[in-house]
């Protein structure tokens, strides 16, 4: 081999080698380009987890929050139940919004009344509050023959909202004058009983005046009683709608609850 092959095949490696060492400068490169990539993605993958833990954070804030929501909404539910249970069968404390039984019973003041099941029976004298009749005389002609109170008949879901939520209920507060059986006569602006007529230190005027109304001489029929307000000249009672039916009768008022300077028993 003379020598300018030699020379060329000295040249020829050479540049061989060159390129092997390029190539290999260049694959030791290559994953320091694709550190700062991989940093990157730790970077951001740490800022979900953040936001990830925030979010939680929030949710189950939001969580505890309708939780005791809920817990108070149950508690004020069965409160309301109880509540209603206690007021349609035990006792209530409405307050009078009527001059009816004025001087005994005021308008603003608020009363204890015990459910007729649980007060026994009813006697002269007693005060009752009462469901509000109708108009006796738009659907009657004779108080003789139907000296009872009229009353709307509800049913179904209308009845339970009347009966035990008092949906469309007006109550009267009265004394109880006739019992079943009994003779009730106005006449000359007093009151008879049974041809006797009635001391009544309790009312407010001297004088009761029938108001020309059918019911001023009825025979109470049985389950049923004959009610007047004190206030006999601002009384819509049982001589305008007629006699009460025991099982519109809400109960017997005990006592006085307000105002507290006049706490105690109602005299009869």
């Amino acid at each position: 081999m003379n020598e300018e092959n030699k020379v060329e095949l000295e040249k020829k490696l050479q540049e061989t080698e060159n390129v092997e060492e390029v190539e290999n400068n260049v694959n030791v490169e290559e994953p320091k380009e694709d550190e700062p990539e991989k940093d990157s993605e730790e970077y951001y993958d740490d800022i979900n987890y953040q936001q990830k833990e925030e979010t939680e954070k929030v949710k189950e804030k939001t969580r505890s929050v309708l939780r005791e929501a809920i817990d108070w909404v149950i508690c004020f539910v069965i409160a309301y139940v109880i509540y209603l249970n206690i007021n349609y069968f035990l006792i209530s404390a409405p307050g009078v919004r009527q001059e009816s039984m004025y001087p005994t019973v005021m308008s603003g003041e608020r009363v204890l009344v015990i459910r007729p099941w649980l007060a026994g029976d009813f006697e002269y004298g007693d005060i009752v509050t009462f469901e509000a009749p109708i108009d006796n005389k738009l659907y009657l002609d004779s108080a003789e023959a139907f000296p009872t109170a009229q009353y709307e008949n509800y049913t179904g879901l209308t009845l339970f909202l009347y009966k035990f939520l008092d949906v469309n209920k007006t109550t009267y507060i009265k004394r109880v004058i006739g019992l079943p059986g009994d003779h009730i006569e106005i006449k000359d602006g007093n009151v008879y009983r049974n041809g006797e007529m009635l001391n009544e230190p309790y009312i407010r005027e001297p004088l009761t005046e029938d108001q020309q109304e059918e019911y001023s001489d009825v025979v109470v029929p049985e389950d049923t009683v004959y009610v007047m307000g004190d206030n006999r000249g601002s009384s819509m009672d049982s001589r305008t709608f007629g006699c009460i039916p025991y099982d519109r009768v809400n109960g017997k008022v005990v006592c006085r609850l307000w105002p507290l300077n006049k706490l105690g028993a109602i005299d009869k």
